[in-house]
């Protein structure tokens, strides 16, 4: 069967021996059927047996290998079980990604949310001049305003005073997929967003990235390149164990800092907040 899981502006084309299970992340961003113009192919096919004699570098449950141009990435139940499917890239600038899976075990692997993690989002973002950004996304004005810090800063709670006190949109509440298109940077809403649990297939310019600090009063400046590099560095989803993927991605990001202004705020979840990001950008 055939559907086309839509992300990022991205198209990609699932080839898969069975029907999947799209759940309710996943609706607005994946469709059954084939079109001729898709961005990437990823072709799903059964095997009878998978190594379990891996070595390479071990996060939860998966095993990341690196070779020549492309690389290999074993998914287990558990830390240390034994891999029930494996994706595999064979030239990085290729647009064919596949996945083998263990003969009667679909039902491993055929529900969307688990497709689109196999399918390494971040890294298929990369190909396509993009990143993967911890983040609350609105949409004010037709444009695009992100909220990033670690979690349980407030992300999602100065989303949230944007739409109590603006009619904003929240198109994401915990992830966004940033993507450089004609020397512009978008955000694109993902079928990820943590406990907002919305997942639009939207997106918009960006108009600026907004780094939170809780603190007892409402305060914004602007951050220099170097500034804004340091602190969205660790927001951003990196294989940091990868020399290509680093080398790919740095230049990115560093384009992303000097192109969008991004700034700090150190901030009370109160209107205030949102009066003294909306002066600083102009009064929007």
């Amino acid at each position: 069967m055939n559907y086309i899981y839509s992300i990022a502006g991205i198209k990609v084309l699932l080839d898969l021996p069975f029907s999947i299970s799209i759940q309710e992340s996943s609706k607005e961003f994946i469709n059954e059927g084939f079109i001729n113009d898709f961005d990437m192919c990823f072709k799903f096919i059964k095997t009878d047996a998978i190594d379990n004699d891996i070595q390479g570098h071990e996060e939860s449950n998966r095993c990341y290998i690196e070779y020549e141009d492309g690389y290999k990435v074993y998914f287990r139940p558990t830390p240390k079980g034994s891999p029930y499917a494996y994706t595999e890239c064979h030239n990085e600038q290729s647009r064919m990604l596949y996945c083998y899976f263990l003969k009667d075990n679909e039902y491993s692997v055929n529900y969307s949310l688990r497709i689109c993690n196999m399918m390494g989002l971040e890294r298929i973002l990369l190909q396509f001049d993009g990143l993967l950004l911890h983040s609350s996304f609105i949409r004010y004005k037709d444009m695009g305003i992100l909220f990033s810090a670690s979690s349980g800063v407030g992300k999602s709670t100065q989303a949230d005073l944007w739409v109590k006190y603006e009619n904003a949109e929240i198109l994401n509440g915990d992830r966004a997929g940033l993507r450089k298109q004609k020397d512009e940077w978008y955000a694109y809403g993902l079928p990820y967003a943590g406990s907002s649990k919305i997942y639009r297939n939207e997106n918009a310019p960006i108009k600026a990235i907004i780094m939170l600090e809780q603190a007892p009063l409402n305060e914004i400046r602007k951050l220099s390149p170097r500034e804004a590099m340091m602190l969205i560095y660790p927001q951003i989803t990196i294989h940091t164990w990868d020399r290509r993927y680093v080398e790919k991605i740095l230049p990115l990001i560093e384009d992303l800092v000097t192109t969008i202004p991004i700034y700090k705020l150190r901030c009370l979840p109160d209107k205030g907040a949102v009066e003294a990001v909306k002066k600083c950008l102009g009064g929007i």
